[in-house]
Formats: C-alpha cells, sequence, structure tokens
C-alpha cells in the first residue's frame, strides 16, 4: 500500500466521521425538538389542570350561591329577612370564602358577615363592586361573577378579593341579593403554589388585569406581572415577555412559547425560559373577559438537561462507533502496512537477488573472455617467455657481476618471472578450482595465515593484532582457499601502511553467520576506486595486478558468503561472512 493510498484511506476515514458526526448532531437536535415539545406539553397539561381546578372551585361557589337563594324564599316567610345561618355560611370557609353580604329586598345596602354569621363592619368591603355584580345578576337566582379587586380600606385592605351575587325577589320593585366574597389569592395559591414543572419549574396565576395572584417569588404576589419585574431587574430586555403576556397570554390563549428573565430560584442572569399558559374563565357564557391566567414556567438549560443524559448515551453510541470504526480501520491498516513491508522486502531481496545473479553473470561472461585471453596468451607468451628468461639466465652466469650486460639481463629475468607470474594469476582467477569445504577449525586457518605473513608485517612496522573467539564451532571451508583470500587482505593491509601501524584480524560467530574482520590503519581506499574493489584488474599499485580482491571474492562466494568493507581516512575494514551450516559446494 502506497503513500496515496494511505491517505485516500484517511480521507475517507475523516468524511466518515464528519458524516457520523453529522448525523449525531442532527438526531441531537431532533430529539431536543422532540423533548422541549414534551415538556412544553406537560407544562401544558399541568397548566390546563390548575385552571380547571380554579373554574370547578367557582364553579361550586356558584353552586352554592344558588341553593341559599333558592331556601330564601322559605327562611323570610314571615315577612322578615333571615340572616345565613353558620352552617350554611361556615362550610363556605374551607373554599377561601371570607364573607357573605345580604341585600334584602328593599333595602339600600347589603349587610355582611364572617363565615361564623358574626356581622361584619366593614365600609371598605366593596360597596361599588357589589353594587356592579348585583346588577349584572339580572333575574331571580342568576349568578354573577364579579372582576378582582383590592379594597383600599376596611379589614380587607390591601387584600385581592373577587365577589359573586345572586338576585333575589322582592317587593315594591327593588330586588334583594346575596353576595359572597372569595379571596382570589388563597384560591390561587390553593390549586398553584407548589405545583412544579421539571426539577425547579413553577406556576404562576394572573387575574383579568395581569396581577399576580400567585407566584414563586411572594413578593410578586398582588403586583402587576411586568412592573414587578422590571422593578426586580431593570437591565433584561422585557420586549418578549410583555409581548407574551399581552398578545397571548391575556388574550386568553391556550399554548407554549418561550421568554427572557432575569433570575430563577435564586440564580440572578439572563434565562431563557419556556411556559406554557392557559386561560380559566371565571364567569362562562357571560363575561369573556372575566378570566385568569395559568402559567407554567422553567428554564431551557434544565430541559436541556433533561436531554444532556440522552444526548451522552446518544454521543457514547457514536464514540464507541467511531472508535470500533478507527479499531477496524487502524487494523486493516496495520496488516496491510505490514504485508506491505514484508512485500517490499521479498521484492527487494528477490532484486538484489536477481542483481546479484546478474552481477555474477557478467562477472561470468567477463571472467570466460578473460579465460580464453588468458588461454591464448599463456599459449603464444608463456613458452617463448620462459625460453627467453631461460636463456638470460644462463648467459648471466657466464658474465662478470660487474658487467653491465649481466645487469641487463637480470632484470630480463626478472620481468620474464613476473610476467609469468602474470599469467599464472590470471589462470588461477578464471580457471578456479571447485572448493573441498569441510567443517574445520576457522582459528587454526587464520593462524597460519598469520604466521605466514607475520615477519613481512614485523619488517614494514606493523604490529598484528588477532583476536580469535576460541567458543567458535568447525565452520565449513577450504583451508587453503580461504588462507588465499586471509594472505591477500592482510598483503593489501600491510601494502596500505607502508610507514607502519595496527592489523587486527578477529573471528567471531554473528546471527549464525561466522565472521572474519581484517583492519589496517592505513589511509583508506581513494573514493574514485571505492566502487570498482573488487573489479578485475582494479589496482592503485605500479606492480600490482588488479586481481587479488576479485580473486577474493569469487573464493568468498565459492563458499556462499559474503566479503564487503568499510573505509575511511583512519584506515580500512574488510569484512567475509561465511555460512556456519554447510551448504552445496558443487556449483562454481
Amino acid at each position: 500500500m502506497t503513500r496515496k493510498h494511505i491517505l485516500v484511506a484517511c480521507l475517507v476515514f475523516a468524511l466518515l466521521t464528519v458524516a457520523v458526526a453529522g448525523m449525531g448532531y442532527r438526531a441531537k437536535t431532533d430529539v431536543e425538538a422532540l423533548v422541549t415539545e414534551q415538556f412544553n406539553a406537560q407544562q401544558l397539561l399541568l397548566a390546563q389542570k390548575i385552571a380547571e381546578d380554579i373554574v370547578d372551585h367557582f364553579a361550586f361557589l356558584r353552586t352554592s350561591l344558588e341553593d341559599m337563594a333558592a331556601g330564601w324564599g322559605d327562611a323570610a316567610s314571615d315577612g322578615k329577612p333571615r340572616l345565613p345561618a353558620p352552617a350554611v355560611s361556615g362550610p363556605l370557609a374551607r373554599w377561601n370564602v371570607v364573607a357573605l353580604g345580604v341585600q334584602a329586598p328593599g333595602e339600600a345596602r347589603p349587610r355582611f358577615f364572617d363565615p361564623s354569621g358574626t356581622a361584619l363592619d366593614d365600609p371598605g368591603l366593596c360597596p361599588a363592586a357589589c353594587g356592579d355584580v348585583l346588577a349584572a345578576a339580572a333575574g331571580p337566582g342568576h349568578v354573577a361573577t364579579g372582576r378582582a379587586f383590592t379594597p383600599s380600606a376596611g379589614s380587607f385592605a390591601g387584600r385581592r378579593l373577587l365577589p359573586m351575587a345572586v338576585s333575589l325577589d322582592g317587593d315594591k320593585g327593588r330586588p334583594g341579593g346575596l353576595i359572597l366574597v372569595a379571596d382570589a389569592l388563597a384560591v390561587a395559591a390553593r390549586y398553584a403554589h407548589g405545583v412544579q414543572s421539571g426539577r425547579t419549574g413553577y406556576a404562576w396565576v394572573l387575574d383579568d388585569k395581569g396581577v399576580f395572584l400567585d407566584h414563586y417569588e411572594t413578593e410578586f404576589i398582588g403586583r402587576d406581572s411586568l412592573d414587578a419585574r422590571r422593578e426586580r431587574n431593570p437591565d433584561i430586555d422585557w420586549s418578549r415577555l410583555r409581548w407574551l403576556i399581552e398578545k397571548r397570554v391575556m388574550a386568553g390563549e391556550r399554548g407554549t412559547d418561550w421568554y427572557v428573565s432575569g433570575w430563577h430560584r435564586g440564580r440572578v442572569g439572563e434565562v431563557k425560559k419556556y411556559a406554557a399558559f392557559c386561560p380559566a374563565s371565571l364567569d362562562p357564557g357571560r363575561d369573556a373577559g372575566n378570566r385568569w391566567a395559568v402559567a407554567l414556567a422553567a428554564p431551557q438549560d434544565e430541559v436541556e438537561g433533561l436531554i444532556g443524559r440522552l444526548v451522552v448515551r446518544q454521543w457514547l453510541l457514536v464514540g464507541l462507533f467511531e472508535l470500533m470504526v478507527f479499531a477496524g480501520f487502524a487494523t486493516v491498516m496495520h496488516f496491510a502496512l505490514r504485508w506491505n513491508t514484508t512485500l517490499s522486502r521479498e521484492v527487494d531481496k528477490t532484486a538484489r537477488e536477481l542483481l546479484g545473479a546478474q552481477e555474477k553473470l557478467i562477472r561470468s561472461e567477463r571472467f570466460a573472455a578473460i579465460g580464453e585471453a588468458a588461454a591464448r596468451l599463456s599459449h603464444e607468451i608463456k613458452n617463448p617467455l620462459m625460453l627467453m628468461g631461460g636463456f638470460a639466465g644462463q648467459v648471466r652466469r657466464h658474465l662478470a657481476e660487474d658487467d653491465k650486460d649481466a645487469e641487463k639481463l637480470a632484470i630480463i629475468e626478472a620481468e620474464a618471472k613476473r610476467l609469468e607470474s602474470l599469467l599464472n594469476e590470471v589462470r588461477d582467477f578464471t580457471r578456479p578450482a571447485v572448493p573441498h569445504i569441510e567443517a574445520r577449525d576457522v582459528n587454526e586457518t587464520v593462524r597460519g595465515s598469520l604466521a605466514v605473513m607475520r615477519p613481512a608485517l614485523e619488517a614494514r612496522g606493523i604490529v598484528p593484532e588477532v583476536r580469535l573467539d576460541t567458543s567458535l564451532p568447525p565452520v565449513p571451508h577450504d583451508a587453503d582457499r580461504m588462507r588465499q583470500v586471509l594472505l591477500n587482505l592482510m598483503k593489501n593491509a600491510a601494502e596500505a601502511m607502508e610507514a607502519g601501524g595496527r592489523l587486527v584480524v578477529a573471528t567471531e560467530a554473528v546471527a549464525g553467520k561466522f565472521r572474519l574482520t581484517v583492519a589496517d590503519t592505513g589511509g583508506g581506499i581513494p573514493e574514485s576506486v571505492r566502487a570498482r574493489v573488487f573489479d578485475p584488474f582494479c589496482t592503485t599499485k605500479e606492480s600490482g595486478t588488479g586481481l587479488g580482491l576479485a580473486v577474493c571474492q569469487r573464493i568468498v562466494e565459492d563458499h556462499r558468503g559474503e566479503i564487503r568493507f568499510v573505509t575511511s581516512e583512519a584506515g580500512t575494514t574488510f569484512v567475509v561472512e561465511l555460512p556456519l551450516a554447510q551448504g552445496r559446494t558443487d556449483l562454481p
């Protein structure tokens, strides 16, 4: 797998991640919308239940007034007005009735009594409002419900009250009536106070004038809903809430919406709240405007907190899915890269083997050509060369030692021997003998080679250092051929250290192979010939043939081994590695 494929795979994974994240966000949005809708629907059900309870409360009071009006005629059969008995008015106290008024037919104003039947001398108790509600109760037996009001004097001053009245039959065209006065705040608190939506949401109730009849903040009760809020926190933009109250809540709508508040249960600051509201009609069929409004409100972050657990689970599932996909992707990538690395290694190995085979084939062809040339040279030159060298030697021996011709004949004889040696080296290089590989002590082979070279080394001022691994097992090799390799390597090392130095010869076992190291402290191999060191006839010496290292390489390869070198200005190190296990040796 190439880097391009990896980049494409990473891009696909990134796109998949973005797609999953997008779907997760879309699902989160859908869940938030669904949960918010359900939460508002539950708030609306609570508001509707409170409104129904308030309506039922006043319906009971209406029925009670009707029953008292129906029994009025019997109570007044003797022609004298009969006041409501405590047995009748007392139970009404449990229904938040604070006063009961009687205006006998023909009387100008009603007389009021508390729920126990005790007369009340309270001039502040609805003189005008009672007249209005009695006027609205047109016809005997019909109950009219008044609007909430607050007396400015008397024992009920400052309290929010609501009157109900029923007319009585009377003579002389002056009908009377019964008047029931209920505590509006108590009725609202009875059904709304303490009702909770969610964890911290609460209910509030407004009368037909927008005055709080009940609220979690008790200091707001009895005050205009907008004025109380603005006074508490004037820095908040209350336009949204004003629109909501004026256009929807006080208009008698039933529904859900949101607004911005300045606090919530002790927490100060801008808070977005969800609200559900419902009207409570107090005089259905006669006075459509006489209604209260019930609302429940809860902060948005609390609703989102309810959603949060679902969202956390959702994102955990998304994260788990992403983790599984990533793990699968990483696993596939790991095995793909591993397979790619293995394949690349095998390809490189095969390529090296093919390259080595090709190099060997080229060398073989080159050796064959050299061998053919060497055979021709040997046939054409060797015999005449030996004759010339022999004749020169015979003639020289008959001349005096100080004869100038004797010196020239000696030169001819030496050069003939050098050319004969060159022909022998070429012959050995092009027609190598098959090695006789046997498992034997390689350290002994090294010691024998070093013993041959030691006098020459000491003559050059070279100090030999031998580091032999005595734990080596017998190494399969041809002792004579490997001795030739060692002698060539030590001879080259000695020639590289003209001013003396140190020669290190070491043996060891490394990774299942035998390793022979020959290191010198000469000036290193010139960079210009490093790539051609093992080529035939490559030499930097005037008297050299350039076949020594080529012969070494041929012998090492015949042992199924490898020869290499490392060189620098500090010296050169040749490394020969042979297999410790004996293999086939019948191939050239």
